[in-house]
């Protein structure tokens, strides 16, 4: 008898333990087959919606400055970033596409006035301030193709010219792309 092993010794080389052993190594293998797998999956679509086209024309958005106030004029919008996707024209800001636009207009000036935002000729305006020092007031309209965004201001007691303007900004941006649009 001494040359059997007691039976604690050999149960590690059983085929019921290899068998254990042999199904967790293939349990693992199919776990790391399928990580494998979701990886490459999102690499391809990641790729594949790299070249598909946009389904919207890129958001219509631009943010002006107005630093001085000529007379006859108002006061003269310009667009620091030529790349904005809203182009300045004729002292208004030219509405390209039908939908809900934010916007926002800011400034500190060196008299006392009444402004006037407007979007169409012949129309109420979006809003209208009067004798103030400074404005910063957001709002919501929907606008239409062709519609044009510009403001008037009227003085108390003083010419266009001796107005200063610190901060002012006018900034549009288009909330709801997909309506009508010409670019």
């Amino acid at each position: 008898m001494e040359g059997v092993q007691p039976l604690d010794e050999n149960v590690g080389n059983a085929p019921g333990r290899r068998f254990q052993s042999n199904k967790l190594l293939l349990v693992t293998a199919v776990i790391q087959g399928l990580g494998l797998l979701l990886c490459f999956t999102y690499i391809c679509l990641h790729f594949y919606a790299s070249q598909v086209p946009p389904q919207y024309p890129p958001i219509q958005s631009i943010k002006v400055q107005f630093t001085k106030c000529g007379n006859g004029t108002g006061c003269i919008i310009t667009s620091p970033n030529k790349d904005e996707t809203m182009k300045v024209q004729d002292n208004s800001i030219i509405i390209n596409c039908d939908g809900f636009y934010l916007i926002s207009l800011k400034g500190y000036f060196s008299e006392e006035l009444s402004l006037s935002l407007y979007y169409r000729k012949g129309r109420k305006p979006l809003f209208s301030l009067s004798k103030v020092k400074s404005v910063d007031s957001i709002g919501v309209a929907h606008l239409a193709f062709k519609d044009k965004v510009y403001f008037n201001v009227t003085t108390h007691n003083t010419s266009y010219k001796d107005i200063q303007v610190n901060g002012g900004e006018l900034i549009v941006i288009l909330q709801n792309p997909g309506g009508f649009c010409v670019l």
